[in-house]
């Protein structure tokens, strides 16, 4: 639900460093609202102005800074379980047991349905919720808001804009209209509670399932259709920043997002978020849905001080399996499970498509509609033809629609449908609701399936009816849609996405009763780390921001990384990897990292994010060398550490200094991080690897390291040598001259050796010649000539005897 932030500006905010609020609302003549009020004591507002009114205000002596009203858009069952919570949650390892009680989680989003039970207090668990204000705030004192103990908070920040009048008619008090904020906010911390999904019972939980929940509505939908369902007004959004650092939570999940810009220059969005970081708050936000692309995570998911989150799948399927296969002439596949909602085909005989001439199972143009009802499926090649009758057929995925080509095999008479992905496709797989039993196999499991097809006669077995199947290597697999890195300037020496969490098919709340649904994308994955920040901060409540943030990345994992098709990956696809909250619990080293330093880090005024003490190392141009500076705190009482390079490419050498230290309780230690690409061959190219820390009887940490190998230097294009201008600027009669340049960037040359071949009398030739006279110096009807040496009168030719080995 991420989408290109729109270009429609409904009003201007003059931002605050502002200091005359007042008279700006009187000479405007306009009323105005206040829109943040900063720790700094500093102020801004947001006002409705015209084009003309704006760039009148901008040109005010008195006003800083004057930016558009940016709009943004809004982008758990098994995924807590998949990224550790489990471990909190039962206090294992020696962990104080929590679900986030005392915490308190702000949603930024659409809003939220209060009667849903993953909201209410007590819990189908029977949970008691405390509230730690003591008090239910926002809108909570209007009688058809309701809060508990468990819902704390509610406000509606869209109010009335004179370019979209119906939006105070669709104002709702805060209640979510499309349920997407309903699902962000249980995915991070809604109760645990029982369900059913097709017939199949399963239990639903938030990360932090215990924590409380304050929600800020800054979105609407279901507004004139010139404007896009899902907008999110930074005016809005502002305020709702503004209002949970005045309430004093302690995690933001932030579910939107838009194009990338300069978080220091053009960001109001991003600023708001380093101000809610200073004051205590942990930040998670979609890296958004423009993938697979590089260079498409987006704002404020690209500021180095918000935790931007991928989205890859985990363990659990919304789907069946293959049962009871027999036939053939090899041994029939076996565990072959997929993703569908819809099962139960019974035992019957399967084929594979390619046989009756359509591998493909469409021809002509595909429709690729959506749902069975609306399919008109045209491109059936079986038109009137009943070649499946009894069968079970396999379609080869690509070109057709999935839910397509299902179509055209009920009416070709198919008992079942087997989509089974080829390598353009790999482990990419999506839960349908197709118009018979179905079920979509990933790449390996199809050829296998093709592989039998192929061998002896016979082949006969059943789609199992709909279940929610667990296997690991279904999981980690990063979403086709997930945004990616590297991120481009200003902050392209910072490591994007941050972390991956369970982003695909994540069954949550919605906006309808107890009612339920599956989504995908980023929006699913970033209240998994939020939740994951509201369980490490339950259970260390005096950690800072910055020790939540190292201990998710650093302890994270990438061990079963990849994209959607099986192939390997890059940091600059999933971020430092997905959290393992055990491991993050028990995290011995933090980076510190202050507002000061961020905002110090703005390029455009002589700051490199590059020297940020984050946890990612990235040079997005590393000529031959490039050195980091890092330093690592102690939170667990002191330790002895070890410093390894792991994972680079052969010949990339990599000094750490010192590589064996002893940290006492609370100490820091800088690391000098020094890499040389000199003998790796490596050119024009990204080059990865980690830093990994070690510490007997505590987890693993890593820093990640991101290099493009550059041969860019800083030579210019043309070097200009002038002869000695003399004294004073009075030409001199030498005939020589010299001028030094600094050159930077290059590679060291240790061994290289210099000849000097000594001065040389020079031979002086005196000639005189007449004016070519085939040039035209112009005026005359002739064509006119401007080569001088095109032979004849006019020219002359010397010729010099070179010996060999002359210099």
């Amino acid at each position: 639900m991420h989408a290109p932030q729109s270009r429609e500006y409904l009003d201007f905010l003059a931002e605050r460093q502002a200091s005359f609020l007042l008279e700006t609302a009187i000479i405007l003549g306009r009323q105005v609202h206040p829109l943040f009020t900063y720790r700094n004591a500093t102020n801004g507002m947001a006002v409705d102005l015209s084009e003309a009114e704006a760039l009148e205000l901008a040109a005010m002596k008195m006003v800083k800074s004057l930016r558009p009203d940016q709009r943004q858009h809004m982008l758990t069952d098994a995924g807590p379980e998949w990224l550790g919570a489990g471990a909190i949650w039962n206090g294992d390892g020696g962990l104080a047991a929590t679900e986030g009680e005392g915490i308190i989680v702000a949603s930024i989003d659409g809003g939220v349905n209060w009667d849903h039970a993953s909201f209410a207090d007590p819990g189908q668990d029977g949970h008691n919720h405390v509230n730690p204000l003591g008090n239910q705030i926002g809108l909570c004192n209007l009688p058809q808001v309701l809060c508990n103990n468990k819902l704390i908070g509610v406000y509606d920040f869209v109010v009335d804009d004179p370019q979209t009048p119906d939006i105070e008619e669709e104002n709702s008090n805060g209640k979510d209209g499309d349920g997407h904020g309903s699902h962000t906010a249980a995915t991070a911390v809604g109760n645990r509670i029982n369900i059913t999904v097709n017939g199949v019972p399963t239990t639903l939980s938030g990360v932090a399932p215990h924590a409380n929940l304050i929600t800020y509505r800054a979105c609407w939908v279901g507004i004139p259709p010139d404007l896009d369902s899902g907008t999110c007004a930074g005016s809005a959004i502002l305020e709702a920043i503004d209002q949970a650092i005045a309430d004093g939570v302690d995690v933001i999940n932030y579910s939107l997002g838009g194009d990338p810009f300069d978080p220091w220059i053009n960001g109001s969005v991003p600023r708001a978020f380093l101000n809610a970081r200073n004051a205590g708050i942990f930040v998670a936000a979609a890296a958004g849905n423009e993938g697979p692309n590089p260079a498409t995570v987006g704002s404020p998911a690209n500021a180095p001080w918000v935790m931007a989150v991928g989205n890859a799948t985990h363990n659990r399927l919304l789907g069946t399996a293959l049962n009871n296969l027999v036939g053939g002439d090899t041994l029939p596949p076996q565990g072959v499970s997929g993703a569908s909602l819809n099962g139960g085909s019974g035992f019957h005989e399967i084929v594979h498509a390619k046989d009756f001439g359509f591998p493909l199972c469409g021809t002509g143009n595909s429709s690729s509609l959506s749902t069975c009802s609306v399919n008109p499926s045209s491109s059936n090649p079986w038109q009137g033809d009943t070649p499946f009758t009894g069968k079970i057929v396999v379609c080869d995925r690509g070109e057709y629609g999935r839910i397509e080509k299902g179509r055209n095999l009920m009416q070709a008479g198919a008992e079942g449908y087997i989509l089974a992905n080829t390598d353009e496709w790999g482990e990419a797989l999506v839960a349908d609701n197709h118009c018979l039993p179905a079920i979509h196999v990933i790449e390996s499991d199809g050829d296998s399936l093709r592989t039998w097809l192929d061998s002896g006669g016979g082949h006969q077995g059943a789609i199992g009816a709909f279940s929610l199947p667990r296997r690991d290597d279904f999981a980690d697999k990063i979403g086709i849609s997930s945004s990616r890195g590297p991120i481009e300037a200003p902050v392209e020496d910072t490591l994007k996405p941050n972390l991956f969490g369970p982003g695909k098919d994540i069954l949550s709340a919605i906006e309808t009763q107890d009612d339920f649904s599956a989504f995908s994308g980023t929006s699913m994955s970033s209240p998994h780390v939020a939740g994951s920040a509201a369980l490490l901060k339950a259970l260390h409540p005096q950690w800072s921001v910055a020790q939540i943030t190292s201990a998710l990345e650093t302890t994270s994992t990438t061990a079963m990384a990849r994209l959607h098709d099986g192939a390997p990956g890059t940091p600059h696809d999933y971020g430092a990897g997905r959290p393992q909250l055990e491991q993050a619990a028990h995290a011995g080293l933090f980076l510190d990292v202050t507002t000061q330093q961020f905002t110090q880090a703005r390029p455009s005024q002589g700051g490199n994010p590059k020297n940020l003490n984050l946890a990612g190392l990235v040079d997005a141009n590393c000529v031959f060398t490039c050195s980091f500076t890092r330093s690592v705190t102690d939170q667990v009482g002191g330790a002895d550490w070890k410093a390894t390079p792991v994972g680079f490419p052969p010949g990339v050498d990599v000094t750490v200094t010192p590589n064996d230290f002893t940290l006492a309780n609370g100490a820091s230690q800088a690391l000098a991080i020094d890499i040389d690409l000199l003998g790796s061959g490596l050119v024009n190219q990204w080059v990865y690897g980690t830093l990994d820390l070690t510490s007997a009887g505590l987890p693993d940490q890593r820093l990640t390291v991101a290099l493009f190998s550059s041969l860019e230097s800083e030579l210019p294009e043309v070097w200009v040598i002038d002869d000695d201008p003399g004294v004073l600027g009075n030409p001199s009669d030498s005939n020589g001259g010299w001028q030094e340049f600094q050159l930077s960037g290059l590679p060291p040359l240790p061994d290289a050796t210099f000849t000097s071949g000594g001065l040389v009398l020079p031979t002086v030739t005196i000639q005189t010649i007449v004016q070519d006279p085939t040039a035209d110096p112009g005026g005359s009807a002739q064509p006119q000539n401007e080569d001088p040496f095109d032979g004849g009168p006019g020219t002359f030719t010397v010729w010099e005897n070179v010996p060999a080995g002359t210099l």
